[in-house]
């Protein structure tokens, strides 16, 4: 629930939040400012006791930081961990194993406390960061945008800018953005700020009728007319385009506006947008063959892919592929074995585009199949894809670079092309648990579906 991270980076526990804290947080560099001059206590660190655990609300980077020094070990990669390791000799005898928290009765009682640090004082999130946590503490339990506005003593037209923003970056996923665009349109440095500017333009208002109502985006104009023109803007933005200084007053702004609508073909206005980001279903995924409600299942053989479903995707190749692997035993030809579910992998994600409507998403301006790393990287920042939310965690770590083990996409990769150790068994078990929800995906649209 930390604002610090994207909505599409999903964390389900305490690894998954140094992961990406690491990565983004720049925790080493606090880590090493701590060996150097000491822990200073500037701010409190707030926790709430929820079941028999105090989580961190307020003070996450420090605290990943000194827990770190403690635990090397912890640090998500080998090169991190040698470092921390280093840091952690540096401090000798003087390692730090307590500070002071405060205990808040809730989360909601110190909400208060992070929007003066963070929204508006001198440790500040990012733009997007401070939109995620305005969604996350009120509009997603439905909480009024007045009743927020007066718990954090704000105008209630702030209020109203940042979760329109949250759910246009939301958006952005729908856009059909080619991947290098949308990764940089997902990150805290695209100039949310430009949207804002524009959407609020009465042109644009007038000409999309586009409305942000209880977490709903929609229009009165066509979707392809609307997501034609933010998808122009977004890649103007990302592209340097245009920005805050050659679009500073409302003439240029609406002068943009008009020149960008003129070329898009009104559509079909009965297709209409109606997008809600919604919060889907965040039941663990299961092994097929390991525990499910309380009850242990055993095969006497295991196979690369369980024999007691047969699944319909919707696509020839990749149904002869699940009954190849569904016909290998795990322990037999295992070099042909990982080739096979990696092609099973490519396909997959492929076909879960086609499935949207999206496959075009998949291919480069050649019309060529983009490299595997490249579409799963797209898929996982497509949440509204996934009706479970821990198997989406799993997917975002088995792409994870920082990853050493077997179970992660570049390990996959750089065994198919001639690097790295020989796959073994539990890596192909590992990988099976990856690839058995992606199928499933595969098959929820199609009438056959996957049949015991």
């Amino acid at each position: 629930m930390n604002p610090r991270i994207p909505s599409y980076v999903f964390t389900r526990n305490q690894k998954d939040i140094f992961n990406y804290l690491f990565n983004n947080e720049k925790i080493e560099r606090l880590a090493a400012k701590i060996v150097d001059k000491g822990f200073i206590a500037h701010d409190p660190i707030y926790v709430v006791k929820e079941g028999d655990a105090y989580i961190v609300v307020e003070g996450n980077r420090r605290v990943s930081a000194l827990k770190c020094l403690l635990d090397p070990s912890m640090a998500p990669s080998a090169s991190k961990k040698r470092k921390l390791e280093r840091l952690k000799n540096s401090l000798g005898s003087e390692l730090i194993e307590k500070v002071e928290v405060y205990v808040a009765p809730s989360r909601r009682a110190v909400e208060n406390v992070l929007y003066e640090l963070h929204a508006e004082g001198k440790l500040q999130w990012s733009r997007q960061q401070k939109n995620r946590f305005i969604a996350g503490v009120g509009i997603e339990d439905g909480e009024s945008l007045e009743d927020i506005a007066e718990r954090f003593n704000v105008k209630v037209s702030e209020i109203q800018d940042s979760v329109q923003e949250y759910i246009l970056e939301r958006y952005f996923t729908e856009l059909d953005l080619p991947t290098d665009i949308e990764d940089k349109a997902l990150k805290a440095k695209f100039q949310m700020s430009t949207i804002s500017r524009l959407v609020n333009r009465k042109i644009f208002k007038d000409r999309t009728g586009f409305e942000i109502i209880n977490g709903t985006l929609t229009t009165t104009c066509s979707k392809s007319f609307f997501n034609t023109l933010l998808r122009q803007i977004v890649t103007d933005i990302v592209g340097q385009k245009i920005n805050s200084r050659i679009l500073n007053t409302a003439k240029e702004l609406d002068s943009y506006l008009l020149a960008s609508m003129n070329k898009i073909d009104a559509g079909e206005l009965n297709d209409k947008v109606d997008f809600n980001p919604g919060k889907g279903n965040n039941n663990p995924s299961q092994d097929d063959e390991g525990q499910q409600n309380g009850t242990k299942r055993t095969s006497r053989k295991e196979f690369l892919i369980t024999r007691n479903i047969n699944y319909h995707t919707g696509s020839d190749k990749l149904d002869v592929l699940i009954q190849e692997a569904q016909g290998m035993l795990l322990d037999t030809y295992k070099n042909a074995a990982a080739l096979l579910l990696r092609s099973i992998i490519e396909i997959a994600v492929i076909r879960i585009f086609d499935i949207h409507g999206k496959k075009e998403q998949c291919m480069n301006g050649n019309g060529r199949i983009k490299n595997l790393s490249e579409n799963i990287n797209a898929l996982v920042k497509r949440e509204v894809w996934f009706s479970d939310k821990a198997y989406l965690s799993d997917l975002t770590r088995f792409i994870s670079k920082d990853s050493a083990s077997w179970n992660s996409l570049d390990s996959l990769n750089r065994y198919a092309h001639g690097e790295y150790t020989l796959p073994d068994r539990e890596m192909l078990k590992q990988l099976r648990l990856i690839i058995t929800p992606l199928i499933s995906m595969c098959c929820e649209s199609n009438p056959n579906k996957a049949k015991e």
